[in-house]
């Protein structure tokens, strides 16, 4: 699947401006890998968008939730690092969700993504309603995640040095090209969700920066 695992971590963020050289050198040296070093975190990526807001996505996979809320990434969540103390301090407008999966499609990551948040009071659609963007050639994947609001709302050492907000529902889409993400911007964005008891923000779109994989995984995989 396109997806590792059955869990992930999103958060996204903006960050000031006097923060954004030290913004790259703490996520890409330092805190994606100490938090793929955790025991059943798979993969990192980190995607950035030129008219986003937030700019920037990141998606952690893991192998389920009992990763996401277990003691080894607690503990690194009430611990965090000076570096990251700091570079925290740069955020804003940050939304941070610990999701389960409720629904996947696909076989390959893409270097476009869309993600829509959405305000849930009935049943959300099913990703076969957007099956006319599914048989794209340049769209590769789709998935909708649910957060858990007692993991995503855990008052960690982290979690208290930052605002944020807790996304219920997201839907997000993976495409080869910008045309394949913009066709998912627009049949989303026009998608009548009020009629299915939702509430859906405009959706964002982001270009991949950065994709890693845990050292374990890749020892399994080699």
């Amino acid at each position: 699947m396109s997806l590792l695992g059955n869990a992930v971590v999103l958060v996204w963020n903006d960050v000031v401006d006097e923060g954004r050289d030290g913004f790259y050198a703490w996520h890409d040296k330092e805190h994606i890998p100490e938090r793929l070093s955790i025991d059943g975190f798979l993969r990192g990526r980190r995607y950035r968008g030129d008219d986003a807001s937030p700019e920037w996505l990141t998606v952690y996979e893991a192998r389920d939730m009992r990763v996401l809320t277990g003691d080894a990434y607690l503990e690194r969540l009430d611990n965090p690092t000076p570096l990251t103390r700091a570079s925290v301090a740069d955020f804003r407008n940050t939304a941070r969700s610990i999701c389960r999966i409720a629904e996947t499609q696909g076989e390959s990551t893409g270097g476009y993504v869309l993600t829509m948040q959405l305000r849930v009071d009935g049943s959300v659609p099913g990703l076969a309603c957007f099956e006319s963007l599914l048989v794209r050639g340049d769209v590769l994947a789709a998935h909708a995640f649910i957060a858990d609001d007692t993991a995503s709302n855990a008052q960690t050492a982290e979690a208290k040095a930052r605002a944020f907000t807790v996304p219920s529902h997201i839907v997000m889409f993976e495409a080869a090209t910008r045309d394949g993400i913009e066709a998912c911007r627009s049949t989303l964005d026009a998608y009548d969700w009020p009629s299915h008891g939702a509430t859906a923000e405009p959706c964002n779109v982001y270009v991949l920066e950065i994709s890693r994989l845990s050292a374990n995984l890749k020892e399994t995989t080699s």
